[in-house]
């Protein structure tokens, strides 16, 4: 039996959804590393912010090409999509302005994010990573 892909409606609809995402990047000694990290969708591509110093950041730098999956794994029947593309590392760094708008949709107000990001950029240098999907592989087990 082969389940339904998920239809391009619903593919937007999971991308503006606060669902934590798993981005999957590749070590230096070949390892596919999975990180969960929260996302926000912004004119077809994903951007996500870290640490700079996270090994998805300097897997990335070393490597663009990674994956992401996004899933609607609290529900039945269960769907997701799983992207693959590139990623790159941008700027600006420590903007808790930009944190705070993408974090917003995950700590429920604009206000709330932007004091999170200050709290988050207290502790180390945050930069933002920007994946572009190329292709992806959908299901939706509503449809089967």
């Amino acid at each position: 039996m082969k389940t339904a892909p998920l239809s391009d409606k619903d593919t937007e609809e999971i991308l503006s959804r606060p669902i934590v995402a798993k981005l999957a990047t590749i070590g230096a000694n070949g390892d596919i590393r999975i990180t969960p990290i929260w996302f926000g969708s912004q004119d077809g591509s994903i951007l996500m912010s870290t640490w700079e110093n996270t090994e998805a950041a300097r897997n990335i730098k070393r490597n663009p090409r990674c994956s992401m999956m996004i899933d609607h794994e609290e529900s039945h029947p269960y769907y997701g999509v799983h992207f693959f593309g590139t990623a790159s590392i941008e700027g600006p760094e420590d903007d808790p302005e930009a944190i705070g708008r993408l974090f917003a949709p995950y700590v429920g107000s604009y206000e709330g994010a932007y004091e999170y990001a200050k709290k988050l950029i207290s502790w180390g240098k945050r930069i933002f990573i920007r994946f572009r999907p190329e292709r992806k592989v959908s299901w939706d087990f509503r449809e089967s």
